[in-house]
């Protein structure tokens, strides 16, 4: 097994061409099946030109490099639809909570692990409320969400000490129960768990042309400065050594303008 972690900043090595292509910069899980769908491409801009390598895609995932066949199965993120549609549900899995059917809290997942051959998600790392570690297979998983995981009631986790494997892990205590119950208040008066990226700008609104992928790259904008200046539809001017507003970027109204605005964005 391998963990997230590892997976970063893996060099991408073509057998064909013989050479490094690229390297990992993410991953994006599928909650699915719980398991990596695709390994995001190391890119100078975040968001619009990101490139995908579908997991189905690789041949061999090592502890030095990932294996493809050659570049033909390198994706653009903004014309594959479920990478899209991945990416807006947002399931990162590390910083989730980790709750069971019976409304115990386990802890929070600060690390994964997945199985080379086939991706699967197979562990988490745990860390309760006391700062003591654990581990759940992942076969116990029941939904992956944005910010919950849910478990089969019933099952206990695989504690890192002597003493902890002594204590009562069946989370159905009334504290456990009270835990939770704040926990869910909290996420449903927090308004910025509810929005995306896309869409939290303020009173801004991009056209409606835009795709998700797209309107966050516009978000990444913000504050950037241009290199060269670039002319909008409406008339105005971007110009170079400015930094763009949330403002000067409802203007924006074409792809093109977007690419132009992504490549002139000084490094």
């Amino acid at each position: 097994m391998k963990c997230s972690a590892d997976l970063r900043n893996l060099k991408i090595i073509s057998i064909n061409e013989g050479k490094q292509v690229s390297t990992v910069k993410d991953i994006i899980i599928d909650p699915s099946n719980g398991s990596v769908a695709f390994f995001v491409i190391d890119q100078p801009i975040d968001y619009l030109g990101a490139r995908i390598i579908a997991f189905e895609d690789v041949l061999g995932l090592g502890d030095y490099a990932l294996i493809i066949n050659d570049s033909s199965v390198i994706q653009d993120v903004a014309h594959n639809s479920l990478a899209i549609e991945l990416l807006e549900r947002e399931v990162k899995v590390i910083g989730s909570q980790v709750l069971t059917t019976k409304g115990g809290l386990i802890g929070q997942v600060s690390e994964f692990m997945i199985e080379e051959e086939t991706g699967r998600i197979a562990v988490f790392n745990l860390e309760d409320e006391e700062g003591k570690s654990s581990q759940c297979p992942c076969d116990q998983v029941i939904t992956y969400g944005r910010d919950i995981i849910m478990i089969e009631q019933g099952k206990k986790t695989a504690q890192t000490s002597n003493k902890e494997r002594k204590q009562d892990t069946a989370v159905s205590s009334v504290n456990n129960k009270e835990r939770l119950k704040k926990k869910i208040e909290e996420f449903g008066k927090d308004d910025s768990l509810l929005k995306t990226p896309a869409n939290s700008s303020e009173g801004v609104e991009f056209s409606q042309d835009f795709n998700v992928f797209e309107q966050r790259q516009l978000q990444f904008l913000v504050g950037k400065v241009l290199a060269k200046d670039v002319k909008l539809e409406t008339g105005g001017l971007l110009k170079a050594g400015e930094k763009i507003s949330q403002e000067s970027l409802a203007g924006v109204k074409s792809r093109q303008t977007l690419m132009q605005l992504t490549a002139h964005v000084m490094k």
